[in-house]
């Protein structure tokens, strides 16, 4: 008899179907607030004869984010803020347009985060140099100034590995004080199988992984400040699905 394929858009009937689904329903399962969304997607490939096939969406490897400087207390308000490009520190060619591109997927980030009253974008201001963006900052109205360096940076396509660190600075404008000091890498390694007796976990980059690297970064350094000015929304997450327990991955 012809073996019976099992992909994720067929339903097996009955007992099977219960039997052989609900695990990966369960792996499956959690929803990511975080731009790393790995832990929601899923497909599945196979047949009887052969080891069911999964694949899943590499993640960000990372720790949580290093704080070298905060304030004491926490913010009464949003403020008003200005975003400046980030520096790059090591060589990289076209580096003013390269930081460009990566400082705005860290900007739209901070930005859907809803930290600040108003959160503007500079890149008429160049790669962050303290005096001359708090400079800016004051001419623009700013309370806040965030800037920051990119430190490392390796992009390893889709097939390869790739890894990124930044460092995020905010300064109080007005006094010129650094009120937060961030530091935080991540690492989304080559595509890997996992394989097992019944089946094999096989996993798949984004097209842009060092973005991917960037956003997530962004995401749980801000939440940072997001505790300053709001603990309660900061607070709201997401438990790590049963996935994340499996290959070790952390929810922020």
């Amino acid at each position: 008899m012809k073996p019976l394929p099992l992909r994720s858009r067929v339903l097996l009937p009955g007992l099977f179907q219960a039997l052989f689904l609900i695990p990966f329903l369960a792996l499956a399962g959690g929803c990511a607030t975080s731009p790393d969304d790995s832990r929601s997607s899923i497909s599945l490939a196979g047949d009887f004869s052969t080891p069911i096939q999964i694949r899943i969406d590499n993640f960000v490897r990372r720790q949580p984010p290093a704080v070298y400087v905060s304030p004491r207390g926490r913010l009464d308000h949003r403020p008003r803020a200005l975003f400046v490009p980030l520096r790059a520190v090591q060589q990289i060619r076209n580096a003013v347009t390269f930081s460009d591109l990566l400082s705005r997927q860290v900007w739209q980030v901070w930005l859907s985060l809803n930290a600040f009253e108003a959160l503007e974008y500079a890149p008429a201001a160049g790669p962050f140099e303290r005096a001359r963006s708090l400079a800016l900052a004051r001419q623009r109205g700013a309370e806040l100034l965030v800037g920051g360096y990119i430190n490392h940076y390796m992009d390893g396509g889709s097939g390869g590995e790739s890894s990124l660190s930044l460092s995020l600075e905010v300064y109080d404008v007005k006094t010129g004080v650094l009120l937060w000091s961030l530091a935080q890498g991540g690492l989304m390694e080559a595509r890997q199988v996992h394989d097992f007796y019944l089946f094999s976990i096989k996993e798949r980059n984004p097209a842009d992984p060092s973005g991917l690297i960037a956003r997530s970064l962004a995401w749980d350094m801000g939440r940072v400040v997001l505790a300053w000015v709001d603990p309660a929304a900061a607070a709201r997450k997401n438990d790590p699905s049963m996935l994340d327990s499996v290959f070790g991955r952390k929810a922020f």
